[in-house]
């Protein structure tokens, strides 16, 4: 298991040495306007994200990690470098409990009739969108907000929030680096 795991990790330092961070535009001036089209296209990239991670969920069992590939191809750089971060650091302590305790994709640990509705951009700039849906697992609706973020290769998750539960995963995932700091 700890052989896959750093696997994982070595892929995901390839992947995102492969894709620089950036976005179009100046990024000294936020364009705050955007058009219904803009916006239209990322709702549709957020139902496509969406389509395609609940086709891997079901086709995973709770005893796999059916997650493990949706990262590198639908969230950012950004993201991609804390989600190491953090397993990295977990290996490092094989016998502590570890950071993981549901999974940011569901907002749970188990998962059953997944979907999601009422997709809408809050808010949207050149290079970032706010978006805000309602995901449907195990008979739960919770609020979930996406910040993403335009990297080259188009529209990226950059955090997951939980605003049903006020759970912002990527300050959490640094809080708990932060809190829980290696021994040199």
């Amino acid at each position: 298991m700890k052989e896959l795991a750093i696997s994982f990790i070595i892929a995901l330092a390839a992947c995102t040495a492969c894709t620089p961070r950036g976005t179009t535009g100046n990024n000294s001036q936020q364009d705050t306007t955007s058009t219904s089209q803009d916006t239209a296209a990322v709702v549709q990239r957020v139902e496509e994200i969406y389509q395609s991670v609940f086709d891997v969920y079901k086709k995973a069992t709770n005893m796999s990690f059916p997650n493990e590939g949706l990262d590198s191809l639908y969230c950012s750089s950004d993201w991609l470098n804390t989600l190491s971060a953090v397993i990295y650091h977990d290996l490092q302590l094989p016998d502590s409990m570890g950071y993981w305790e549901s999974d940011y994709w569901i907002m749970g640990q188990d998962w059953q009739d997944l979907s999601v509705s009422d997709v809408h951009v809050v808010s949207m700039t050149s290079s970032t969108a706010t978006v805000e849906l309602i995901l449907h697992n195990c008979g739960d609706d919770k609020v979930v907000r996406l910040e993403m973020t335009r990297e080259y290769e188009g529209w990226k998750i950059d955090n997951f929030i939980d605003v049903s539960a006020n759970c912002d995963w990527k300050a959490d995932m640094k809080q708990y680096l932060a809190d829980n700091p290696l021994e040199e």
